[in-house]
């Protein structure tokens, strides 16, 4: 900036907005009929009458200058009227940009010839403000009166076109009432007062626009309607990546069918928890179909935040401006609408639903709070959940490519059952201010910051990323069904359940002995998610309370069709007798009938399988009982785990002293990890040693001590 821009005053702007002769015309005829119309009701002072004088080039003679007088001025006004409209031919139109513009704008919102007339005046009295004195004359039952006679329509058509539910201000060209909860005297300025729509149509009459044709003149309107509900971005992703989502396809056949059949009302509701995919979902559902989609932007070109009034607006133009087309029309974030009872009333949402003539699609992140009356105007209310099953880690592995960690901490973080397409978006972005020299630190600081996440979130977390074993400590080797001994045998057990999709066992045995073990490899074999609730954090303290979370747990798995595993099953499922409360018999029921209704995959785990009710039991399609290891998965198990040093030392031990011993899969573990606090060597001696221990600790000392 220079001082010259501040001295120059030759380079400041005309101060008052150019018009042309036509307009200025058409707006100085309006204000004096207003004028007459009112007679001796104006309430213009002398300062009113002079400037309403000299913008119609009209001196004022002396005689009656600082008279406040109608009856003084009124002449002046009759003579420049006469003069003036004697020039004009009652039959030619009215030529001037203005016009033109409305005439555009009417046609492309498809307004009625009243409605254009009101449009037009409203917005020849937001370009003029020279008639705003005389608009504040006019009150509002006068005003409709006048308006009658301006027109030629009576008063039943011009209330439909004035009325707080008309076109005209649900698409924002006329303001709504400031406020029902105060009185307030209306006049003509109110009546026809520019809306939002309308005061950011304002300024495309300027210069340039003076100088198109008008072809010209629609294409300028018609790009700046449509930049107000501008195309979405292309789809990231296909509609075979929501395997979550099974109504998808129906979603498609629907829309797809009221595109043919230009079907009116046709609605479709997506909602879900944040970050899961619903926007993406639309992308893609536009994308199969082949058809452009227009969003109702949350924020202005400047980014200021639209009012729930003007986002709705925006809705209705883009509706009337792609009737002529295939397209969809996406409104996200219905949140601050719906919920919003001035700026949505209850009695025009039916009418809002019910003539859409293309297929809006509704998102909102939950519909607890949405009234009952809206859900049923939806055709399809759909729920994405976050994408589960093999599929679902492949897809998230990809979208965090670009983070730099190792690609064992890349193969975890995509099997959490928190990440959604938007979280990998996050960490990746988060992921350029890390080190990439330093993987193993940066899942270290990505632990952490979700750890703070979810807590924020009231979400349980568990680490995100495995820690990584010390170098040559002792670690357990990978799941094999073959170190599980249940009676009876799992192998054709799991192969039928594969088969058949469905089922209910109950797992009892000792501890450690691979209960949950076999519910985490029947989820992987499945390629379904894995839904995991302890007992204890079912129980709720309230009345009540344990029912709902054991309702919400079972239709959970439902609808992720997900491998539904309950530990410790014993302590909700107790022997119902005379000592039992009434409020623990009715968790004990309700745990019944879910169990009884399940058509899933149900795994229930137990270690005192006595303790069960005699009619639980009878719930369960099989009981499987999972026993210490023989000697030949034993002996097969130590040797994973033991150096190849070791091998000849352990298959020198006979069968018959290993069978002696009660070991699980979860003693070696748990032998491992105390060889390793110890700091000594896995060696066998040192493994057996820690074996009997912990068979002692667990069992007592029933049998003999050492495997010699």
């Amino acid at each position: 900036m220079q001082w010259g821009q501040i001295i120059d005053i030759n380079t400041a702007p005309d101060s008052e907005e150019p018009h042309s002769a036509e307009e200025r015309l058409f707006a100085q005829l309006t204000c004096v009929r207003l004028v007459i119309f009112l007679g001796r009701n104006s309430t213009l002072d002398d300062d009113d009458w002079h400037n309403l004088l000299a913008w119609l080039d009209m001196p004022v003679p002396e005689e009656i200058a600082g008279s406040r007088r109608h009856e003084d001025y009124a002449p002046l006004l009759k003579r420049w009227w006469r003069e003036t409209t004697a020039e004009l031919s009652p039959a030619e139109p009215i030529r001037c940009t203005l016009v033109t513009f409305c005439e555009h704008l009417s046609d492309l919102l498809r307004l009625g010839p009243l409605e254009q007339y009101l449009l037009t005046l409203a917005w020849l009295w937001l370009r003029h403000p020279q008639m705003n004195p005389i608009l504040a004359c006019v009150e509002e039952t006068r005003a409709k009166k006048l308006l009658a006679q301006m027109t030629g329509y009576g008063n039943d058509e011009l209330e439909h076109c004035l009325h707080e539910r008309s076109r005209l201000k649900l698409l924002g060209l006329l303001r709504g009432q400031r406020s029902n909860n105060t009185f307030t005297l209306l006049d003509m300025d109110d009546v026809l007062s520019a809306g939002p729509l309308l005061r950011g149509l304002a300024p495309l009459i300027n210069h340039d626009a003076a100088t198109l044709s008008s072809r010209g003149l629609r294409e300028h309107l018609a790009r700046h309607l449509m930049s107000l509900c501008p195309r979405e971005p292309v789809a990231h992703f296909g509609l075979a990546d929501f395997d979550a989502v099974p109504l998808r396809q129906l979603a498609v056949d629907y829309l797809q069918k009221a595109l043919n059949h230009r079907q009116q009302g046709a609605n479709v509701l997506i909602h879900g928890a944040p970050g899961v995919g619903k926007t993406e979902l639309v992308k893609a559902l536009a994308a199969q179909l082949n058809v452009p989609l227009y969003g109702v932007p949350v924020v202005d070109k400047d980014n200021e935040v639209l009012t729930p009034s003007k986002r709705l607006s925006r809705f209705q133009v883009v509706q009337q401006l792609i009737d002529h087309q295939a397209a969809l029309v996406l409104f996200d974030e219905i949140e601050d609408v719906m919920h919003d009872e001035d700026a949505l009333p209850k009695g025009w949402m039916n009418q809002l639903l019910e003539q859409n003539t293309a297929p809006g699609i509704w998102v909102s992140n939950s519909v607890d709070w949405l009234d009952p009356a809206y859900l049923r105007r939806f055709d399809l209310i759909i729920e994405v959940q976050a994408q589960t099953g093999q599929q679902a880690r492949a897809h998230y592995r990809h979208l965090l490519q670009t983070l730099p960690v190792t690609p064992d901490g890349r193969r975890q973080l995509a099997a959490q059952p928190w990440m959604t397409p938007a979280t990998a978006q996050q960490l990746c972005r988060l992921g350029t201010l890390f080190n990439p020299r330093t993987p193993q630190r940066n899942e270290q600081h990505i632990d952490t910051l979700m750890s703070h996440r979810l807590n924020a979130l009231g979400e349980t977390h568990s680490d995100a990323i495995a820690a990584p074993s010390a170098p040559g400590g002792p670690a357990m080797p990978d799941y094999r069904l073959e170190w599980l001994h249940t009676r009876p045998g799992l192998e054709s057990i799991v192969a039928r359940l594969t088969r058949r999709q469905r089922g209910r066992l109950c797992l009892h045995g000792l501890p450690g002995s691979g209960k949950t073990a076999l519910a985490q490899h029947l989820a992987e074999r499945l390629d379904r998610e894995l839904v995991t609730a302890h007992a204890s954090s079912l129980m709720d303290k309230y009345v009540g309370g344990t029912e709902e979370k054991l309702a919400a747990l079972f239709q959970q798995a439902r609808q992720q069709n997900a491998v539904l595993l309950l530990d410790e099953v014993d302590t909700l499922l107790m022997q119902r007798d005379n000592g039992m409360q009434s409020w623990e018999i009715s968790h004990t029921n309700e745990l019944l009938v879910q169990i009884e209704n399940f058509d899933g995959i149900l795994l229930a785990t137990t270690n005192r399988v006595d303790s069960l009710d005699r009619a639980v039991m009878r719930r369960f399609d099989l009981k499987v009982e999972f026993l210490p290891l023989p000697p030949a998965p034993l002996r097969d198990l130590l040797k994973a785990v033991l150096p190849e040093r070791d091998h000849s030392r352990l298959a020198a031990l006979p069968d018959a002293q290993l069978d002696r011993r009660r070991v699980t899969p979860g003693n070696v573990r748990t032998a491992l990890d105390q060889l390793d606090l110890r700091g000594l060597p896995v060696r066998l001696s040192s493994l057996l040693d820690a074996l009997i221990h912990e068979e002692r600790e667990q069992h007592g000392n029933q049998r003999p001590i050492g495997f010699v």
